[in-house]
């Protein structure tokens, strides 16, 4: 049998050339290999092996020289590392989730704590009108226009052309539009019942919010489980939230931190301050 020719002949006329690198070891003084790491540099790369995994930085302009590398790497923030390595950053289900509900809370706590104008001037939220009618400053009845617990259902269904929409059935402040989306998109909770449940007015309870953000948290575990959340929402964006693993920002820092350690011992001097 003939062995397919994988190469083409793309490589006859290479030529071998011996290439500069060096590679330290770090380990405990015992000698065990308990996070044994080496760290090796060659022409514009970094690597780390060893009992902590490995990863490697590839960035030529930053690392032509050892010195230059080790300098480079000792300084560098890690999500600016890691995006010159060879790994990529993965689905983030928890802050995922948590954007989720960053979303549907925001307008809800600006409506309680009022909102930051120009110059750090905080304008009144109902904790403030509040705290103003309990001081005498203002009648109770002004209190009424920043009440956002107000959550009634209509004696007669409203009537709105071509949609299916909770205003239909309900009175309620606008500043819950994100929880009723999301309630509406949550299984378990709204997603297959009718705008006229009456348990949509839960969402006023704490303990019920805090059932939907258990709820988000566990589709959210999943990318299909939140992208399926997502599409029974009408959000412009999908709030996806991508990371790089706490393994892989363990192995640039340990890169970082060796580095720091081989200007510390001399190994490659500090840069020299330019006079």
């Amino acid at each position: 049998m003939t062995e397919k020719n994988y190469l083409r002949n793309d490589l006859d006329t290479h030529v071998m050339t011996e290439s500069k690198s060096r590679s330290f070891n770090f380990r405990r003084a015992d000698g065990s290999s308990f996070y044994f790491f080496k760290i090796t540099w060659s022409a514009g790369v970094i690597s780390i092996t060893g009992d902590m995994g490995e990863l490697m930085l590839e960035h030529w302009n930053a690392m032509p020289t050892f010195e230059k590398a080790v300098r480079w790497a000792a300084d560098a923030e890690l999500q600016y590392l890691l995006g010159k390595s060879n790994v990529s950053e993965e689905y983030d289900g928890e802050e995922t989730a948590k954007a989720i509900i960053s979303h549907a809370n925001h307008e809800v706590i600006e409506a309680l704590n009022g909102q930051f104008w120009i110059k750090e001037r905080r304008s009144d939220g109902m904790r403030q009108i509040a705290q103003k009618i309990r001081k005498g400053l203002l009648e109770k009845e002004e209190l009424e226009d920043y009440d956002i617990y107000s959550f009634s259902k209509h004696t007669k269904e409203a009537t709105y052309m071509y949609s299916d929409i909770p205003e239909r059935y309900w009175g309620f402040c606008e500043v819950w539009n994100g929880w009723i989306k999301l309630w509406k998109a949550l299984e378990g909770f709204g997603r297959f019942r009718e705008w006229s449940d009456d348990n949509l007015k839960n969402i006023l309870k704490p303990s019920y919010r805090r059932e939907m953000r258990k709820a988000v948290e566990e589709a959210c575990s999943t990318e299909m489980g939140a992208i399926d959340l997502f599409n029974h929402t009408d959000y412009d964006d999908y709030p996806i939230r991508r990371d790089y693993s706490f393994t892989n920002y363990r192995l640039v820092a340990a890169i970082r931190w060796a580095c720091q350690r081989l200007i510390a011992a001399d190994v490659v001097p500090a840069e020299r301050e330019a006079a």
